[in-house]
């Protein structure tokens, strides 16, 4: 089931976060309303001298070892659970295998081995990503989250800073959420780098 059909946008709020729901069927949202991808919420300033107007992304947010990573919600197509697995041979160890979700057949990626973090947790759904002719399913051990985000709770990251990341360039920030920081990284530029071949 495809993602607009069953993970509507939803309305920004005080509390933006809902839950995802995971079923046979795919990945359901509790609750209700429907919008464009980027909102504007107005507010007058201090001064009272105008219109403060924030822009929002909304984001699709994940766990994968011990890190939180998000991703634009507009890459995703569903949340299934995980399916069995087929092992190719020779492929990097964050290519798990292939597998059929509803009759395409997925590469399968695990983040925490893409950028060497330690993982103790097994698979239990499966993020299906399905944009511009890459097919890529990403392993996560819990039903991810929505998250309504506003620009100024985006920090960007040089890579200067991260000169020991491995995967650096794929990353595009840190989304500082609370006491939470979320990873957010550029999924489509790392499925179609040299570093994955198995794309459909």
């Amino acid at each position: 089931m495809a993602l607009g059909k069953n993970l509507t946008k939803q309305q920004s709020s005080e509390n933006p976060d809902e839950d995802l729901a995971v079923s046979e069927e795919g990945v359901k949202k509790e609750g209700k309303g429907e919008h464009s991808e980027r909102e504007h919420s107005e507010s007058i300033n201090q001064e009272g001298e105008g219109v403060v107007v924030k822009s929002y992304q909304q984001f699709c947010v994940f766990k994968s070892g011990r890190e939180e990573y998000a991703v634009s919600i507009n890459l995703v197509k569903e949340v299934v659970p995980f399916p069995p697995l087929a092992y190719v041979p020779q492929m990097p160890d964050y290519i798990k295998g292939m597998a059929n979700v509803r009759g395409n057949i997925y590469g399968i990626l695990d983040l925490a081995d893409f950028f060497k973090i330690e993982n103790t947790t097994q698979p239990k759904y499966l993020l299906v990503l399905d944009v511009d002719n890459y097919q890529m399913g990403i392993a996560i051990p819990d039903v991810p989250d929505t998250l309504m985000v506003s620009d100024d709770m985006i920090e960007s990251l040089s890579a200067s800073r991260l000169k020991s990341t491995i995967g650096q360039k794929y990353l595009k920030g840190i989304i500082k959420k609370d006491r939470r920081m979320i990873i957010l990284f550029d999924i489509l530029g790392m499925i179609s780098s040299d570093k994955f071949t198995v794309v459909s």
